[in-house]
């Protein structure tokens, strides 16, 4: 499909923006707060990851998983260079050089992608975290890079923010990853409430699994919380975008709460009108932004 073609960079960046459309239906909503420049520097970074997420993920690349990573890996770098044949890293070779993306953000998503397909238990809740350094705020930082925004205070934020985005994922897919032999919950907090992850394969657990899920619940909002002065302090259209993204998963933690009871048999999720709710809901017009 994409060699022995040649890809203009306008056709490159239309193909991004259509794998955007095609897989994530709010992400044009959000899309749609940000001028064109960022929206396709956006539309690009998302289709990088939609990729490489799928190589790591689909049933169709079982087997070749971590050539296919370790293939974007080396696009990724002929990105940098300026060589890549691929419509995604011409798209993407625009948008480095444009806003000074380092290649390090790239890379670290690609190392937790490695990860999911060798790794499927984590020993503490640090090895969760610090896999979502690596799967989740990767991608935050970039989206600070297209706003213009940095400062060791915004990192954290932001960090805290996609750090609890990730956490929150894992908790809303429990039912999903539990038939795949897959745990995000640490193992030491299974032994600390007694529980045996085997036990979790006959969709009845223990009654002190709901207690196992409250403590991941609690954790993930405190870090909801210390990211929150980030909606304050980023500027438009920074603020209204961190303030739907904060919500938004806020918004899921409290569903995995209210289904924590059955959180291994259904997977609670945001739809359009609910999003639409959420953030109608909250009143957004009402937050303070501070334009710069």
């Amino acid at each position: 499909m994409f060699h022995g073609r040649y890809w203009s960079p306008e056709a490159s960046v239309r193909y991004c923006t259509r794998l955007v459309r095609n897989h994530y239906e709010n992400f044009p909503v959000f899309l749609s707060l940000f001028n064109s420049r960022q929206k396709q520097a956006l539309a690009a970074i998302y289709a990088f990851s939609r990729h490489a997420d799928d190589f790591a993920d689909e049933d169709e690349f079982e087997g070749v998983r971590l050539r296919l990573i370790d293939d974007w890996e080396h696009q990724l770098r002929l990105c940098y260079e300026g060589r890549s044949c691929h419509p995604v890293f011409i798209a993407l070779g625009r948008v480095v050089k444009d806003f000074n993306l380092p290649m390090y953000l790239f890379t670290d998503l690609l190392d937790a992608f490695r990860q999911d397909c060798r790794k499927n238990r984590y020993d503490t809740f640090e090895d969760v975290v610090d896999y979502c350094r690596r799967s989740a705020n990767p991608v935050g930082r970039l989206v600070l890079k297209i706003l213009g925004l940095d400062g060791s205070d915004i990192y954290y934020w932001s960090d805290s923010i996609c750090t609890a985005l990730q956490l929150t994922n894992f908790w809303q897919d429990i039912s999903v990853d539990v038939p795949r032999d897959r745990l995000y919950i640490p193992l030491e907090d299974f032994e600390r409430f007694r529980i045996s992850p085997h036990s979790l394969s006959s969709n009845s657990a223990p009654a002190a699994f709901e207690s196992l899920v409250n403590l991941q619940i609690r954790r993930t909002r405190h870090m909801f919380k210390n990211g929150l002065p980030l909606v304050f302090h980023s500027g438009y259209p920074g603020s209204v975008y961190f303030s739907s993204v904060w919500l938004g998963g806020r918004t899921v933690l409290r569903m995995v709460y209210e289904n924590r009871h059955r959180i291994l048999t259904y997977r609670p999720a945001l739809n359009r009108h609910c999003v639409a709710g959420t953030l109608r809901n909250a009143g957004l017009a009402a937050v303070p932004v501070r334009v710069s």
